[in-house]
């Protein structure tokens, strides 16, 4: 058993999260914490002022691990608030689909997924950056997805059910390609269409589906992975790949591994970043922050 003695656990827990958090999860701390040797606290966010909340939280408390339990959206405002710090990162996945945890391997269930967090140690991961104002643990994206997570969003859908109601209703909607303007250095600038642009740090996405198979979340590189316009029949064929990780190889996938690039859009788009809708662009600056937090399980 590892002793964590003098070890300052700060929980952020989202009550509100698409899985509902176990009821008894306070009495599962307390007796890890017990167990294992460590302090800890706990804030609940409320969707007001969360992120000066949390920055409160651990100037006051000054933890050397916050532990976030929620969905992607949790995680990246925790993470936010760790970038450039030494303090770790945890996960205890409790959302709608759990991208960055999944590829972590982390354990869904809540004294699992703690327990993960005491015995693996924390290693450092990249986080990209997009228009030096928002941040990317797992995967950002523009186009059908960005769409069904607005919808998502919009109509207050909760899980898996949920998000395939939401694709069922977008893809009836007929295909949706965009152009769009890539550059990369090194390279021409190069003008595209696609279906949908993936910026991607981690391999997969909750579900399962792979859209990054050669992907590493620590080796400073991010990949733009681009679907271009494809026939009715390529959609079959696209899950199927998806989920033996040879998207890659597709004739209508194209992929990019790169630390910078300027994506601009002709008409204004709508982009998630894990999870999260952020305003419409027409412009996508990226780089990559090489090892910039420290986070359990990588």
């Amino acid at each position: 058993m590892n002793n964590h003695t003098n070890l300052k656990i700060l929980f952020v827990v989202n009550p509100m999260s698409g899985n509902a958090l176990t009821d008894d999860y306070r009495s599962i701390i307390s007796e890890t914490a017990e167990k294992f040797n460590f302090q800890w606290k706990v804030f609940e966010t409320t969707g007001e002022d969360d992120p000066n909340k949390i920055r409160s939280q651990i100037n006051d408390f000054e933890p050397q691990k916050v532990i976030a339990a929620g969905g992607d959206g949790t995680v990246n405002m925790v993470a936010v608030e760790l970038l450039g710090t030494d303090i770790e990162l945890g996960i205890i996945p409790s959302g709608s689909a759990n991208g960055l945890a999944y590829n972590l391997g982390i354990p869904e269930k809540f004294r699992r997924a703690l327990n993960f967090n005491l015995e693996n140690p924390a290693n450092p991961m990249d986080v990209i950056k997009i228009n030096d104002r928002f941040y990317c643990l797992h995967l950002s994206d523009v186009g059908i997805n960005a769409r069904i997570v607005k919808r998502f969003e919009k109509e207050g859908s909760k899980g898996l059910i949920g998000y395939g109601k939401q694709l069922f209703k977008e893809l009836m909607e007929g295909k949706t390609y965009f152009p769009f303007y890539i550059e990369i250095p090194g390279q021409r600038r190069k003008k595209m269409k696609t279906e949908m642009l993936v910026i991607a740090n981690a391999q997969s996405f909750g579900t399962g589906a792979i859209i990054n198979s050669t992907g590493k979340i620590d080796d400073g590189k991010f990949e733009i992975v681009i679907i271009r316009p494809y026939p009715w029949w390529f959609v079959f064929t696209f899950i199927f790949a998806a989920f033996t990780g040879s998207l890659h190889h597709m004739k209508y996938v194209k992929v990019y591994s790169t630390d910078k690039a300027t994506i601009s859009l002709p008409a204004s788009h709508e982009c998630q970043v894990d999870g999260e809708i952020i305003p419409e662009t027409t412009s996508l600056k990226i780089e990559i922050m090489h090892h910039a937090i420290k986070v359990c399980g990588v």
